[in-house]
């Protein structure tokens, strides 16, 4: 399959959700020949950033430490460009200045799919608030009528929707599993950036052999670790099938 120059966005509430979530499918589309944009929206300072608190590290320190975690791991990935907002962790809220600041994003970087989270997570607060907002944002983006900083307007991306952390407990649906079998080794090598979060990261590695399981389930012969994803819209396609 040939990705390239295919723009693909992740937005995602905190850095270490990228890396836990999705990083397998950023480095396969990187591989395939993609390119990647990642907005993180807040610094994980209100409980990604636990470990370190309990470690001795000030609120700065633990912001200085997730930053210099995600710039090794977005290297390791291939993520061509990346910002952090730091908005409120444990607080998001939707607003109009958020939603714009996300069109101009958005049609800056004129994304042909999008990586976000589910819309509900009983474990933390600001991931089912990360949906709605990204999917409100994409609607403005398309709108010919919304007028942010002399931007385009852009097509609708699909919206991919990857796991949260107790799937079953949270209604998640995946109906895509992605093959990162080939990429593995790169997903360890990024989470393992993260300051004392070893445990974790061995998780999502389990967590990539269970889905693999799913994968091989349903026809995908081979797979040793997959992520999966619930599409928030149906595909349309050339053709009836493809296989």
């Amino acid at each position: 399959m040939d990705m390239n120059g295919t723009k693909m966005l992740v937005v995602a509430a905190h850095p270490g959700d990228v890396l836990w979530r999705c990083s397998g499918a950023i480095a396969k589309h990187v591989k395939l020949g993609g390119i990647v944009d990642v907005v993180v929206l807040t610094y994980g300072t209100g409980g990604e950033a636990n470990e370190l608190f309990k470690a001795g590290y000030t609120v700065e320190q633990a912001r200085e430490q997730r930053m210099k975690d995600f710039t090794k791991s977005a290297e390791i990935l291939g993520i061509s460009r990346f910002e952090f907002w730091d908005l409120q962790d444990y607080r998001f809220e939707i607003t109009q200045e958020k939603i714009y600041r996300m069109v101009k994003f958005m049609r800056e970087s004129r994304p042909d799919l999008i990586l976000t989270h589910w819309d509900k997570d009983l474990f933390n607060p600001d991931h089912g608030t990360v949906f709605p907002y990204v999917n409100a944002s994409l609607e403005a983006a398309t709108g010919q009528g919304i007028f942010v900083d002399g931007t385009e307007p852009i097509e609708r991306a699909p919206i991919f929707c990857f796991e949260p952390h107790a799937s079953e407990a949270n209604d998640f649906k995946p109906n895509l599993f992605v093959d990162i079998t080939d990429v593995i080794g790169i997903k360890k090598a990024a989470m393992a950036t993260f300051e004392r979060k070893a445990k974790l990261a061995e998780g999502y590695v389990n967590r990539a052999g269970y889905r693999a399981v799913n994968a091989g389930s349903f026809g995908r012969k081979g797979c040793l670790y997959a992520e999966a994803y619930a599409a928030v819209y149906p595909i349309a396609q050339d053709g009836y099938f493809v296989y």
